[in-house]
């Protein structure tokens, strides 16, 4: 049986840390999940970036998104922020790649998640995220 997760997805503590041109950044979050049967996703995310210019990076993470199964996404991601850097900045980000499924009886596959937020500077080297998206995994589950 093959399904489609579709989540909303708000997350609720990211902090990043950034020198000149790398970050790296942790994510904590929940979402909605859109379709059915439903199950609240948790996620969890760790990703680097490498800023190209000032306003867009580029970069690559892996986590971990408990659904009713178990997937772990490996993406690759870019944000661009829609003003220079301040306090808040906005921005906006996708990350796209595969989403592995460990447990028997499963397939992953096809990940993406657009989204937009706003970064809180917390003095020169870190930052606090908060983003809203859409996630989208694909997860079959294999007849026994």
């Amino acid at each position: 049986m093959r399904r489609l997760l579709l989540t909303f997805i708000a997350s609720v503590l990211c902090i990043g840390v950034h020198a000149q041109r790398f970050s790296f950044r942790t994510t904590v979050g929940t979402g909605f999940d859109l379709s059915t049967p439903a199950s609240t996703p948790i996620l969890w995310r760790v990703s680097g970036q490498y800023r190209i210019v000032e306003r867009l990076s580029v970069g690559a993470g892996t986590g971990l998104s408990f659904y009713e199964k178990t997937l772990i996404p490996v993406f690759a991601a870019v944000k661009f922020s829609i003003t220079r850097p301040r306090k808040f900045t906005p921005f906006v980000a996708c990350r796209t790649g595969y989403a592995f499924a460990p447990a028997r009886h499963a397939n992953g596959g096809f990940y993406l998640n657009p989204c937009f937020g706003v970064r809180y500077a917390v003095g020169q080297r870190h930052g606090i995220f908060v983003d809203v998206g859409y996630e989208s995994q694909n997860l079959e589950r294999l007849k026994t």
